[in-house]
This record gives structure tokens, C-alpha cells and sequence, in this order.
């Protein structure tokens, strides 16, 4: 079966913010991000009784209509949607250690070698 695409009349955009408010309150509550791709977006809206397939273009327009889809979606994309939770994305978080910097702007560990290779020059 092919799906249509939503009629984004006002039914359509009702829905859409009551179903991502729900999404929302849900993530929300859990402390959570939220991102949705379409086709769990469209599973959810068969909740609300509408069929079809949602996609960018589709959101697009309707955010373009909806000061609540404005608040509500932080950022959409080809992939799908991500709401404006309470909660911050987590940061890729990269472990370096030796890049403790120094006054000089040198790490610890590079100061380290260079003291001690200084050391054995001197020793010699």
C-alpha cells in the first residue's frame, strides 16, 4: 500500500503539536533528548487518526504555519525531528588527558619530556 502524503490543513498541524507536546512531556519527564524520525512520527500519528507519509517538506510547511511547531522542534532534517527538551544533547566528550594546558600553553606531559630530556643533556 502506498502512503500519501498528509494534507497539512489545520487537523493535520493540531495533531502534529499535540503529538510531539506528548512526545516532548515524555522526554521531558525521563530527562531525556528527544528526536523522532518520520516514520515513527507517522506511527504516532495514526494515534490521531491521520494516514500518510510525513517527511521534511511536509514539516517544513507546517512548521511554517505554527508558532507552536516553532517552539516545540529545535531541528529537523532529512532524518527527522529534534524537540526542545529541558534536556542538552549529550557533547562528545573526547578524553584527553594530556591536554592539561600550561601557562605557556604547553601540555603537562610535552613540558614533562622536555624537562627530562633537558636533564639528560645536562647530565652527559
Amino acid at each position: 500500500m502506498l502512503l500519501r502524503e498528509v494534507d497539512q490543513g489545520g487537523d493535520f498541524i493540531s495533531s502534529l503539536e499535540a503529538a510531539l507536546d506528548l512526545y516532548l512531556d515524555q522526554a521531558n519527564a525521563k530527562g531525556l533528548t528527544a528526536t523522532i524520525d518520520y516514520a515513527t512520527l507517522g506511527r504516532l500519528m495514526t494515534r490521531f487518526g491521520l494516514v500518510g507519509k510525513i517527511n521534511q517538506h511536509i514539516i517544513d510547511a507546517a512548521i511554517a504555519k505554527s508558532e507552536a511547531l516553532q517552539t516545540l522542534i529545535a531541528n529537523h532534517d532529512g532524518e527527522g525531528i529534534t524537540l526542545n527538551t529541558d534536556s542538552e544533547p549529550p557533547k562528545d566528550e573526547v578524553d584527553q588527558p594530556d591536554l592539561e594546558k600550561t601557562d605557556q600553553g604547553i601540555s603537562k606531559t610535552t613540558q614533562q619530556a622536555a624537562s627530562r630530556a633537558a636533564e639528560k643533556t645536562l647530565a652527559q
